[in-house]
């Protein structure tokens, strides 16, 4: 029996090991080939000197066959060191530490190869921290998402506008080397507690009031962009943003142009973008020579007691003038939900009800019939706050503290 089926007979490779306690950061498996007739040990001697280290060593012991099978591949989790690099070099931990960190000009091209094939050998991961504490940036950014308003039956990266900003972001991020730190709440003190408590190089907020931007701000000494604010601009802060007025003055004379004269508009809340949308609303409708009614439908975030109000919707007849009638929605994923809730009505769309929406949203094209919206650059919009973040990070003096993106009527056949 060799000394590693020794330990193995021992309970070394007892399977009730922790995993947790073997798995933590860095830590790399491979399978080593072990024969079981073999009287030595096979490992080779630099691989040797680590297997005392049980520090960093567990060993996991197969199911069946252990000692049967003439080869057994056993699963090593191992973390290498710079140290243990070194010694294996048989080199100074400074020079395989400056290898690591690109200062090549200090070590010899034939000690930096022998180094490389070492590390790729051992598959050497460097210390997140002590990259972070090199380059002196943590690398992380965090986009900060307020959750006020939002569907409460779903995560909100189940919202086609905030998954395609999560992974536009995400994706800008991992080309320029950085990581990106999510955290999405209602209350709005627990996500300055939150933010504030990580060393973040920078911040990217979306549906926040301009007041809680600007407190971000002072709370982490970092640079922010956001996406979609609520409130007084400018601030303390990027802004990133659509003609939201103008789009919904578009989609509501295109509506007047089919003949619908009662529109009904159905929206988050009346404040920030879905005001402005409001505003664009009603500014059609007056220069129609329509009487704009002063409020709108204010949806649930419950998706029974949004089914509710769209039952009251039917039963009592709009106000306004006589004509064809029109639901918009400042939101597609309620327009959708809508269309679907007519059609289990037996409520024909549009010849008995128009439905438009706002967004654009993947899935516009692709309900049934395919939604009337106005297209926002959703993607266009999360590669812009990227952009306008790493200019500040980067001390470039901003163009504008505000941009907002054009919108596009996009017309299919629910309107």
């Amino acid at each position: 029996m060799t000394s590693l089926e020794q330990t193995a007979a021992s309970g070394f490779f007892d399977s009730t090991n922790s995993e947790e306690e073997a798995i933590s950061s860095n830590v790399i498996q491979q399978e080593v080939p072990v024969p079981c007739d073999n009287p030595k040990t096979p490992h080779d001697s630099e691989f040797h000197g680590m297997i005392g280290k049980k520090r960093r060593l567990k060993f996991f012991r197969p199911n069946l066959g252990l000692y049967q099978r003439s080869v057994f591949k056993i699963v090593l989790f191992l973390m290498i060191t710079i140290k243990e690099l070194a010694r294996l070099a048989g080199t100074s931990t400074a020079a395989v530490s400056y290898v690591i960190h690109g200062k090549t000009n200090k070590v010899s091209p034939e000690r930096c190869q022998q180094i490389r094939k070492l590390m790729e050998k051992y598959h050497y991961v460097e210390k997140m921290g002590l990259r972070h504490l090199n380059k002196g940036r943590s690398q992380i950014i965090c986009l900060a998402v307020n959750r006020q308003n939002m569907d409460e039956n779903n995560p909100f990266f189940a919202d086609p506008f905030y998954g395609l900003v999560l992974g536009v972001v995400e994706e800008a991020l991992h080309e320029r080397d950085y990581f990106l730190m999510v955290y999405a709440s209602e209350d709005i003190k627990e996500i300055f507690k939150t933010v504030a408590a990580w060393n973040i190089d920078g911040i990217i907020a979306v549906s926040f009031h301009s007041g809680d931007c600007n407190k971000l701000v002072e709370l982490t000494g970092k640079p922010l962009v956001s996406i979609d604010t609520i409130g007084k601009l400018p601030g303390r802060f990027i802004h990133i943003g659509s003609e939201d007025a103008k789009g919904a003055y578009l989609m509501t004379k295109h509506l007047i142009s089919r003949r619908c004269r009662n529109i009904s508009i159905f929206a988050n809340n009346d404040f920030g973008v879905d005001h402005d949308r409001f505003m664009g609303y009603k500014k059609a409708l007056r220069e129609s020579g329509i009487k704009p009614s002063e409020k709108l439908f204010v949806v649930d975030k419950g998706r029974s007691e949004r089914q509710r109000q769209y039952e009251e919707y039917l039963a009592v007849p709009p106000p306004g003038p006589a004509g064809k009638q029109a639901a918009f929605f400042l939101s597609d994923f309620y327009a959708i939900e809508f269309i679907s809730f007519l059609a289990r009505k037996g409520i024909a769309v549009p010849d008995q009800i128009a439905v438009a929406g706002f967004d654009d949203i993947v899935y516009a094209a692709l309900c049934n019939p395919g939604l009337t919206t106005v297209r926002q650059d959703i993607q266009n919009k999360a590669l812009i706050a990227v952009e306008c973040l790493f200019q500040a990070l980067e001390g470039r003096e901003q163009s504008s503290p505000e941009i907002r993106l054009p919108v596009e009527l996009v017309i299919r056949d629910s309107a």
